[in-house]
């Protein structure tokens, strides 16, 4: 048994570690306190293990989105190219990030785990033309976060029931509840049979990613949690969470970009199936007619949505047109998949296929038992 020391985003590190380790996990709380962390400072700070005093013997580091300047073994693990230092405002900057970076490199550095292809996409075309790019590409390995698996059987569907569709996710705007809402109100005009669950703190406008910075656009789609066919749950514990997946029949989540969505996984390990977009590492565990369906953005190489515009450009009237039009986009694409759905005779037998691959999916790829394993053995070796 050896000592790991946890370090880095805690959010990240929750679905990456093994949940039953016969290790021992140490998270140390940030130095000098909690709420301030001395990377509040200057963000490199925190890579120079600056946590409060870890009195005693421990063999191995594992961070989570932050390189670290130490000569203990230790693993990285990733979810895409922002864990590199990059864009220094000066040369002492460069210099000191140049150093941290090289660290990847270095023989104690034994693995870097990305939580994705797409992270690892995204990392290796960062490196590329670094000194260190061929040491560390061979570094790179892909784990996909794991949870537990809730259920050991597929969901039937009962044709006599509202169809249930669940949205879950803080930013409401960028995760896809704009979609969700304008779904309700187009399926409500239609008289479709369908309640829409939104899950979220309504966080949206400037500051979220791919959103218009002017939050009074969205005042009218807020307004659709009123819908008699939207519930709001606001935010609620994750039992709660799981219990409404598991009586959910599909997980909405028309995302303009996310760049895992632990969300779905959570939904697979209770066989409810996932409608969501083509970005980021979507299409790598939804797989369209098998476990889910995918609503198609236009993406570019790097797999993020093409229209997607950055600083000064997205508070121009061109720019809310560009996210109004997406999301009336999706919201018409999701219908129009559910109104296939319905329409069709075998819909029973397909809703328990969809459910069979999506707890596969859960049980084979993100199985938190067989993940366990696998990290409790490179744990192991590198405390040698």
């Amino acid at each position: 048994m050896v000592k790991v020391i946890i370090g880095g985003q805690k959010h990240l590190s929750i679905p990456n570690l093994p949940r039953n380790s016969r290790h021992t996990l140490i998270r140390p709380k940030p130095f000098p306190a909690g709420r301030y962390p001395i990377e509040k400072i200057w963000y490199p700070f925190g890579s120079f293990i600056a946590w409060q005093p870890v009195w005693g013997r421990y063999e191995v580091i594992h961070s989570f989105n932050r390189i670290l300047y130490t000569n203990k073994p230790w693993f990285l693990t990733f979810e895409d190219h922002r864990v590199l230092y990059r864009n220094p405002q000066n040369p002492g900057e460069a210099a000191i990030y140049e150093l941290l970076n090289n660290r990847l490199a270095q023989e104690n550095c034994q693995k870097l785990i990305a939580i994705s292809d797409y992270a690892k996409l995204r990392l290796v075309e960062r490196i590329e033309g670094w000194k260190i790019e061929e040491q560390v590409s061979k570094k790179i390995d892909v784990i996909h976060p794991n949870f537990p698996v809730r259920v050991n059987q597929s969901k039937i569907y009962q044709q006599q029931e509202n169809l249930q569709l669940i949205f879950i996710g803080n930013h409401i705007a960028r995760k896809g509840g704009v979609v969700a809402l304008r779904l309700a109100k187009k399926a409500e005009k239609l008289g479709l049979p369908i309640t829409v669950h939104i899950i979220s703190g309504l966080e949206h406008g400037s500051g979220v990613p791919t959103d218009f910075p002017d939050r009074t656009k969205y005042v009218e789609d807020l307004k659709l949690l009123n819908l008699n066919n939207v519930v709001f749950h606001k935010n609620i514990p994750n039992d709660k969470v799981i219990e409404l997946l598991s009586q959910s029949h599909f997980q909405l989540m028309a995302t303009l970009h996310d760049t895992y969505g632990y969300s779905i996984i959570e939904g697979f390990s209770v066989g409810t199936p996932a409608i969501a977009t083509n970005v980021c590492a979507l299409p790598e565990f939804i797989r369209h007619g098998e476990n889910g369906y995918i609503l198609e953005l236009p993406i570019n190489e790097i797999r993020h949505w093409s229209n997607w515009l950055h600083g000064e450009k997205t508070k121009t009237n061109e720019y809310w047109e560009i996210v109004n039009s997406a999301y009336d986009y999706l919201a018409e694409q999701a219908l129009q998949q559910i109104i296939q759905f319905l329409d069709r005779t075998d819909k029973r037998e397909h809703y328990e296929f969809l459910s069979t691959k999506a707890l596969a999916q859960a049980q084979i790829v993100h199985n938190s038992e067989k993940q366990n394993e696998l990290f409790d053995h490179l744990y192991t070796t590198a405390g040698v």
